[in-house]
């Protein structure tokens, strides 16, 4: 059985969309007779480039032509199609980019075509030759012989030396439209007797990027693997994505503020072995999503959607440069669910901390009374609530994540034994933690970090949180 991007790829100028800028070029160029020897497709992956060059190739060595549409017929065009046509030679550069295979090209190009008028030399990814190589398919482009044209595709043009680049016509190719990419799926799906909905269909075309091929190798393999009607959940299970339901509801989750089912999807998520970088793209993506096409499955505002999507955004920032991504993405959520609800973060996190997250209450009380400056704790209240907004939010979350007092003229910063990450990372931004304190109280100030205490598992400082956060409601 024949690949779908294979058997629908177009056959004819008329067939390929979204690229009438090369379209008219080409057109205009076989109908007046002054084919150019080189040409350079760039764009791209799947936006037609090394189909439009077999046309152009059909075109050139059709023996019905009438116009310029090649007529699929004779056996010249049929050859090209199947890639057994002798004066049609493709290279994938990419595995062959040495000077020996451009030089066996430059000893080819002198002979007549064996079959047709011209002998076509389709050249893939030709930024990957090495620069010898350049140098040698650059003497064959400078003097090529009548009958031989050259088409070099890539999808990385800057990487194409300039001396080749100004002996070619260059077309820039263009992403295909979501729009046009979700026409010809359902004339596919028709084709081939596909059940599959219009969301489906939606999802596939915008995850393609732009790129036919890639939309038309998902709507394959997403065939293949159901048994009957395919839909959005069918869709991401074939492609091996998180559950849109499971998206949905930790979308939902953190729109209204409920901090508990925050977590348990992301439980669900990670115990399904899910990455949680995906589970936040695919919420940014919905989520625009649904602003573009009003779909409002969420039950939010418009400036709701577009809060959540920014913070978000932000969150993946620091979700890929963290080590401990489970813990950051948690305290994060909440964070995230906590201000859209309008709820505050509960100053007892923000000031001391540990008061309540970990510590029983005789350590507590020990605590109030070794910290009773209350010059600090203000500063250090208002310190949090600039990190909160628009600082760094590492910090923030490691702060967040320890006692921090003011002893001695200086300010202590205690990490137990599970937050040894969070106690690293703070080493390593000890002068900034400095800054940011010497500026807030207004002196310089030292900051002494300290690890210690029983460790805890990221489930248990969650559910303490989680603890702050009813509390608060």
């Amino acid at each position: 059985m024949e690949v779908l991007y294979r058997k629908y790829r177009p056959k004819t100028f008329s067939e390929v969309v979204n690229q009438d800028h090369v379209k008219k070029a080409i057109i205009g160029a076989i109908q007046k007779n002054s084919v150019a020897h080189g040409y350079i497709f760039a764009g791209p992956r799947g936006t037609g480039k090394t189909t439009l060059a077999r046309i152009l190739a059909k075109s050139l060595n059709c023996e019905n032509r009438e116009g310029v549409e090649p007529c699929n017929r004779c056996r010249s065009c049929r050859e090209i199609d199947e890639g057994t046509f002798m004066d049609v030679i493709e290279l994938d550069a990419a595995s062959n980019r040495g000077i020996d295979e451009i030089r066996r090209i430059r000893d080819a190009v002198g002979y007549r075509p064996m079959e047709g008028k011209y002998k076509v030399y389709i050249i893939d990814e030709v930024h990957m030759l090495t620069k010898e190589a350049f140098n040698a398919l650059l003497k064959t482009l400078e003097e090529p012989p009548s009958h031989v044209v050259f088409v070099l595709a890539t999808t990385n043009l800057e990487k194409v030396p300039p001396t080749i680049i100004s002996r070619c016509q260059v077309f820039e190719f263009r992403n295909i439209p979501d729009e046009l990419i979700e026409k010809r799926l359902q004339e596919v799906a028709k084709a081939e007797g596909i059940d599959i909905d219009d969301e489906a269909l939606r999802f596939i075309a915008k995850r393609a990027a732009g790129g036919m091929r890639d939309a038309l190798t998902m709507l394959e393999q997403v065939w293949k693997f159901s048994e009957g009607r395919i839909d959005i959940e069918t869709v991401h299970r074939a492609l091996g994505l998180i559950p849109i339901q499971m998206v949905r509801d930790y979308v939902n989750a953190i729109l209204s503020g409920d901090v508990k089912k925050v977590f348990t999807v992301l439980d669900d998520v990670y115990y399904s072995g899910k990455d949680y970088e995906v589970l936040i793209q695919e919420a940014v993506e919905d989520l625009i999503d649904d602003l573009e096409r009003e779909r409002r499955v969420y039950n939010a505002s418009t400036s709701e959607i577009v809060q959540v999507s920014r913070q978000l955004l932000n969150l993946l920032r620091e979700i890929k440069f963290a080590e401990e991504k489970r813990l950051v993405c948690r305290v994060g959520s909440a964070y995230i669910s906590t201000r859209i609800s309008g709820e505050k973060v509960p100053e007892k996190t923000k000031a001391s901390n540990a008061d309540n997250v970990q510590s029983s209450s005789q350590e507590s009380a020990t605590r109030e009374e070794k910290g009773k400056d209350i010059g600090f704790e203000e500063r250090f209240k208002e310190l949090m609530e600039e990190l909160k907004e628009k600082g760094d939010l590492s910090i923030f979350v490691a702060l967040s994540l320890s006692e921090v007092s003011f002893k001695d003229g200086k300010v202590v910063v205690t990490f137990d034994s599970s937050k040894a990450m969070h106690y690293e990372l703070m080493k390593k931004k000890l002068p900034e933690l400095e800054d940011l304190f010497s500026k807030k109280l207004g002196k310089r100030v030292e900051v002494e970090l300290r690890l210690m205490g029983k460790e805890e598992t990221v489930e248990k400082v969650s559910q303490k949180i989680l603890k702050l956060f009813e509390q608060e409601g």
